[in-house]
This record gives C-alpha cells, sequence and structure tokens, in this order.
C-alpha cells in the first residue's frame, strides 16, 4: 500500500512541476510578444523581489523557548518570519490598491 501512496506522489509531484512550467512558459511568450507588457512585468517581479528582500532583512531569527522542543533552527524561523512579513505586507498593499481604485471612482464622479 506504501509503494502506491509514493508512486502516487510521484506522479502528482511531476505533474505540478509540467503545469508551473507550462505555466511559466507561456507567460514568458506573452511577455516578449509585446515590450511595454514585459516591461511592466519585470517592474512587477522587481517589486516583488524587493518585498521579499526587506521582510528577510526585517524577520528575527529567535526561536522562543516554547518551540525549542521541535528542534527548529534559527534559519528556518527566519524564513517563517520572512512570509509572515510578506504575506502581511502584500495584503496590506493589495487592500490599499482596491481601496484606492473604489475610491478614486467615487471622488471622479
Amino acid at each position: 500500500m506504501e509503494s502506491l501512496i509514493n508512486i502516487g506522489i510521484i506522479i502528482t509531484y511531476i505533474m505540478i512541476g509540467f503545469a508551473a512550467l507550462t505555466a511559466i512558459l507561456f507567460g514568458v511568450k506573452k511577455m516578449l510578444s509585446n515590450t511595454k507588457n514585459a516591461k511592466k512585468t519585470l517592474y512587477g517581479i522587481l517589486a516583488l523581489i524587493v518585498v521579499c528582500l526587506g521582510s528577510y532583512l526585517i524577520a528575527s531569527d529567535e526561536i522562543l523557548q516554547s518551540y525549542e522542543k521541535y528542534k527548529i533552527s534559527s534559519s528556518e524561523s527566519k524564513n517563517v518570519g520572512m512570509g509572515l512579513i510578506m504575506f502581511y505586507t502584500l495584503s496590506v498593499l493589495a487592500i490599499g490598491a482596491v481601496l484606492y481604485s473604489e475610491l478614486s471612482k467615487a471622488f471622479s464622479k
């Protein structure tokens, strides 16, 4: 029974990898066909990288005493902190963009 589960997991990983590669290649193909969109896409990717690096620099590598029993390393703690900070930052930016869009429409009329 375990071997069937392992085979299923391997097939799932292969399918996810194929889907991700297809999505990336399709995006690159579309981006290269229009240079104006390519510039906007690269700015978006650069902004995401800046948020990621900023989150990593801000994140703490401190391990709480209550979690020491799980044998978490300081790098794992820093990565989790980075993920949380990045999630909160991108959430606030997305909510701000929606509010800005809706409020600018309301006040422009």
